[in-house]
């Protein structure tokens, strides 16, 4: 209520109560029910993954590949999938990625390896496959960043290892592949760790004229974001957070809270009015701000295609998946369905890798901006 010095204060002791309660909460992300239309439920997914995808995305849960219909309070309604590429839901655990310091300690150790110098328990440890990634590709140095392709029965497979942390690939798989879906109309399967990402598509991209093109610059960096992330929902249900923090939403009394379809409700109404009727409200923008920054870490994606921008590029055409490429493989496939037990078909994998040897022929011909047959795909400095 307005007083009479100009001031609104809460007439209401009640009222007063239920907002102090709410100020500082401690928030989490909530989970999803995953449900098919007709009503049978699945299981649940962490809402972070959920608020990611748009209508007619393909994902794999409990053994299925699933297409996702919509959300409605707190609901995933989902139908079943057609076959093709497909994401893999991750839960909080991968939230801790890698900081740049420690990246950057992983490129010097690997460089030092390439110089023969490296005196690392962990890095004797892996020296054969290190060898192995030598002979069929490259062990890229602190100042480059190899890329690689190759095809196989699911497909073409790009490799990206730009060092730069989990959230930061997470970021850039996206971002990438909705820059290569308007060269050309494509369908892209994505998998990332703290070193790397893949892309996974039907058809071959020739990367070259693409990379020449600007594929890996920071121009329009923010439009191309959120174009690529259904950010409109992100920032929703990141607004939830911000209205429980402000008190702006209440929660329930001690033993009698509200349920998270509820709060959701009553948080996502808030926004709507917000955003129709003030759009340069300072919360909308905090919602937008964090999206990007505790989701995608887009202050360190920005730095770290201006690294990549300022370095040689090495793309590697490779005969089969190369040992760097191997742990993003696996967190891809790890919950797809199949007869065959994962530790069994790693254990297979590995098996490949200690007997294989590159062909002959492995070194295709130079093509135009390639230096020598050996030096194949330092393209840019």
């Amino acid at each position: 209520m307005l007083d009479e010095d100009g001031r609104y204060r809460v007439k209401d002791a009640s009222i007063a109560k239920r907002h102090r309660m709410s100020i500082g909460t401690i928030v989490s992300d909530a989970a999803v029910n995953v449900c098919f239309r007709r009503g049978k439920r699945l299981g649940n997914v962490e809402e972070s993954f959920i608020a990611r995808l748009s209508p007619g995305d393909h994902f794999i849960f409990a053994g299925q590949l699933l297409e996702f219909m919509r959300l409605d309070n707190m609901v995933a309604y989902v139908k079943p999938g057609k076959s093709g590429s497909a994401i893999i839901p991750r839960w909080d655990g991968g939230k801790c990625p890698l900081s740049s310091e420690v990246a950057d300690s992983i490129r010097e150790l690997l460089e030092l390896h390439i110089e023969g110098r490296e005196n690392e328990p962990e890095t004797r440890a892996v020296a054969r496959l290190l060898k192995l990634q030598h002979k069929w590709s490259r062990i890229p140095k602190r100042g480059e960043m190899l890329v690689e392709q190759v095809q196989t029965r699911e497909g073409h497979h790009i490799f990206f290892y730009p060092f730069a942390g989990r959230q930061v690939h997470m970021g850039l798989s996206a971002l990438l592949s909705w820059r290569l879906s308007k060269v050309r109309a494509a369908t892209f399967s994505l998998a990332f760790n703290d070193y790397g990402f893949e892309l996974v598509s039907r058809e071959r991209f020739e990367l070259i004229p693409l990379l020449k093109a600007g594929l890996l610059s920071t121009d329009s960096l923010l439009e191309d974001m959120l174009a690529s992330l259904n950010a409109a929902e992100l920032s929703k249900r990141q607004f939830r957070e911000i209205a429980r923090v402000a008190g702006l939403v209440f929660q329930g009394y001690p033993g009698q809270p509200k349920t998270n379809k509820q709060v959701q409700a009553t948080s996502g109404l808030i926004w709507e009015v917000f955003a129709r009727w003030d759009p340069a409200n300072p919360l909308l923008g905090q919602s937008e701000r964090e999206v990007l920054e505790r989701q995608l870490e887009f202050s360190r994606l920005g730095e770290a295609l201006r690294r990549i921008a300022a370095t040689p590029v090495l793309l590697r055409q490779v005969h089969k998946p190369s040992p760097f490429a191997f742990p993003i493989m696996v967190g891809r496939f790890r919950e797809k369905l199949t007869s065959e037990k994962l530790a069994d078909r790693i254990a297979r994998m590995q098996l490949e890798y200690d007997r294989a040897e590159p062909p002959a022929n492995a070194v295709t011909p130079p093509k135009a901006g390639v230096r020598s047959p050996e030096h194949q795909g330092d393209l840019f400095a």
